[in-house]
């Protein structure tokens, strides 16, 4: 089964699912990559001539990817109603 006919079978319930895994694997990946800017300022000790460094929409979404399905895998194998 390709991906667009698994998606497309989904209930409406499984993509709220699937959608609340993403979002929290948002969270994670913007509250990671926070941290890790603070850490280089706190090592750089907020020096005016530091690299700003800011989060962007590509490489936050990666790595809530990357979140969201280890999120998944986590839960898949804990509960029974992960689509």
């Amino acid at each position: 089964m390709s991906l667009g006919h698994w998606i497309n079978s989904l209930s409406a319930l499984d993509h709220g699912i699937l959608l609340a895994v993403f979002l929290i694997g948002v969270y994670f990946s913007k509250a990671t990559l926070d941290g890790l800017i603070e850490f280089y300022n706190h090592k750089k000790k907020h020096s005016k001539f530091r690299i700003q460094f800011r989060v962007t929409p590509a490489i936050l979404f990666i790595l809530a990817f990357l979140y969201s399905l280890v999120l998944y895998q986590i839960l898949d194998s804990m509960f029974e109603f992960m689509p």
